[in-house]
C-alpha cells in the first residue's frame, strides 16, 4: 500500500473481509504450487490469495488511491517472481514495508510488498517467473497479512493489471494471470547493476583522472562510455581501491572507497550521478591488494565486499543490506597475492557471487561462487599480463551477461563481453582516449 492517509481507510473493511476468507483460503493456500501454465509474454500470480483491492479500487465499489493488487494470505505464504527478470532492489519504508522490485523485459518492472522480511536475493540477480522471492508478512503501511503486487511499465503505474484481477476471487499463486502484457516478451531484462550511477539501467565509469580528481563517465548501455563528469576533487593522494556496489540495497550504483588513514567510505548512490557524503564502515583497507564488490557472496540476498590482505588471505566482509557490514566475515583462504587484478560479479548468471582472476603470468581464472567460498577455478584466458587497469562485472553493452573493461599501455580501453558462463568473447575496442585516467572502475 501507499499513500497512508486514504490506505487507512480501507483497513476496517481488509480486516472484517480477511476474517470471513481466511477460512476459506486454507486449503488453497497450504497446497504445492502449480505448474506454470504461462506462455510467453504472460505472469503468473505472485501468491495465492483473495483480491482485496485493485488498482484505484477497493474492490467494496469505493474508489482507493492505490496502485497495485492487495492478496490476502496467511503469514509465511510464498511470494514468486511475476516473470524472467532481474531483481532491481530489495528494501525497505514506511509505507510499502519490506519489499522488492523486479525488472522485466519490455520495459515492466513488478514490486512485492508488505513481505515478512526482505526479500531473498539482492540486487542484479536473476530470477526466473514461477521462482520464489520472498514471503507474505504484514509489514509498513499494513492492516492485515497480504501482499502489495504492483505492475509499471516505464515508469508509470500500470492500470490494465486491473484486467487480470476480480475482486473478492481467489487466486493461485504460479497460475497464469489471464491478461497479456504487450511488449512483455522474452528478451534479456536490463540488468540492474552495482555500477549504474545515473539511474538509467546503464553501467557507468568511475575514473580517477590525472589531475587526482575523481570523476564519472556514464555508460551508453552499448558499451560505449560518455565524457567526463567531475564529482569530488584531490582524490588520488588520499584514497585508493575504489569499487562499486550496491551496498544498501536500494537499487542504485554505491561506491566504496579506501581512505589513506585506512578508514572504508561508504558513498551511497542518489542517482543522476549524485552521492551521499561518506560514512565510515570500516578500518584497515588502505593496504589491502585487492577489493571488489557488486555481487552476493554469502548467500543471504545481501551485496558483500571481497578483501585481500596483504598477506595474500582473502575474505569475504558479510554486508548487511544497510550499508554497513554484518557478521560473521568469512575467511575463504591464503594463496592470492599472485594476482594482477581480481573482478568481482556474477558471471555465469547463478545469483551466486564469482571472482574473475587475472594472474601475473597472464592466466585468467573463473572461480565460480558458492555461499560462503568459491568452487574450483578453471583457466578461461591466457595473454592477459599487459593490461595497466581492469574493472567489470558488470554489463555494459545490455545483453544481460556480466563483461570485462580492460586498458593496454597504449590507452585502449577493450571490452570482453561475457558470455554468461565465466568466459568472453572476442574482445573490441571502446576507444583510445584513456591515458589521462589512474585508475578505473
Amino acid at each position: 500500500m501507499m499513500r497512508p492517509p486514504r490506505a487507512r481507510l480501507g483497513r476496517i473493511g481488509i480486516v472484517a473481509v480477511l476474517a470471513v476468507c481466511i477460512g476459506a483460503l486454507a486449503p488453497s493456500l497450504t497446497s504445492s504450487t502449480p505448474a506454470v501454465a504461462a506462455v510467453n509474454g504472460q505472469m503468473v500470480h505472485p501468491a495465492s490469495g483473495n483480491i482485496q483491492s485493485k488498482v484505484g479500487d477497493g474492490c467494496r465499489n469505493n474508489y482507493r488511491a492505490h496502485e497495485g493488487i492487495d492478496i490476502s494470505a496467511t503469514r509465511g505464504t510464498p511470494i514468486l517472481a511475476a516473470y524472467d527478470g532481474v531483481i532491481k532492489s530489495r528494501t525497505v519504508n514506511s509505507g510499502y514495508g519490506n519489499y522488492t522490485d523486479v525488472e522485466h523485459p519490455g520495459g515492466y518492472v513488478t514490486r512485492y510488498a508488505h513481505m515478512a522480511s526482505p526479500g531473498t536475493y539482492a540486487p542484479g540477480t536473476r530470477v526466473v517467473r514461477g521462482q520464489q522471492i520472498g514471503v507474505i508478512g504484514n509489514t509498513g503501511n499494513s492492516a492485515a497479512y497480504h501482499l502489495h503486487f504492483e505492475v509499471r511499465l516505464n515508469g508509470t503505474v500500470y492500470t490494465a493489471v486491473n484486467q487480470g484481477y476480480t475482486c473478492l476471487s481467489n487466486v493461485t499463486r504460479g497460475a497464469a494471470i489471464p491478461m497479456f502484457f504487450p511488449g512483455l516478451g522474452s528478451g534479456p531484462a536490463p540488468a540492474v547493476v552495482s555500477a549504474d550511477y545515473t539511474g538509467d539501467n546503464k553501467a557507468d565509469l568511475l575514473v580517477v583522472a590525472g589531475d587526482g580528481d575523481l570523476s564519472l563517465r556514464a555508460g551508453t548501455g552499448s558499451g560505449g562510455f560518455q565524457g567526463i563528469t567531475n564529482l569530488f576533487g584531490s582524490w588520488a593522494d588520499s584514497r585508493r581501491h575504489v569499487t562499486h556496489t550496491d551496498f544498501n540495497g536500494d537499487g542504485r550504483g554505491d561506491f566504496l572507497a579506501a581512505r589513506s588513514d585506512g578508514i572504508l567510505e561508504f558513498y551511497a548512490g542518489r542517482g543522476a550521478g549524485a552521492f551521499a557524503s561518506a560514512t565510515s564502515v570500516g578500518n584497515g583497507w588502505y593496504n589491502m591488494l585487492h577489493t571488489a564488490s557488486g555481487a552476493d557472496y554469502t548467500g543471504d540476498g545481501k551485496q558483500d565486499v571481497l578483501g585481500v590482505s596483504s598477506a595474500g588471505v582473502l575474505t569475504i566482509y558479510r554486508g548487511n543490506g544497510t550499508g554497513a557490514f554484518g557478521s560473521p566475515h568469512v575467511t575463504v583462504g591464503g594463496g592470492w597475492q599472485g594476482f594482477h587484478f581480481l573482478i568481482g560479479g556474477d558471471f555465469n548468471n547463478d545469483g551466486r557471487g564469482d571472482i574473475i582472476a587475472m594472474s601475473d603470468t597472464g592466466t585468467l581464472y573463473f572461480y565460480p561462487g558458492k555461499p560462503n567460498g568459491f568452487e574450483t577455478r578453471r583457466v578461461v584466458g591466457s595473454g592477459w599480463v599487459e593490461f595497466t587497469a581492469a574493472t567489470g562485472g558488470v554489463d555494459y553493452d545490455g545483453d544481460g551477461r556480466a563483461d570485462v573493461l580492460v586498458r593496454t599501455p597504449s590507452a585502449q580501453l577493450y571490452l570482453y563481453p561475457g558470455r554468461g558462463t565465466g568466459e568472453f568473447g572476442a574482445r573490441r575496442l571502446v576507444s583510445s582516449d584513456w591515458a589521462d585516467h589512474l585508475a578505473i572502475e
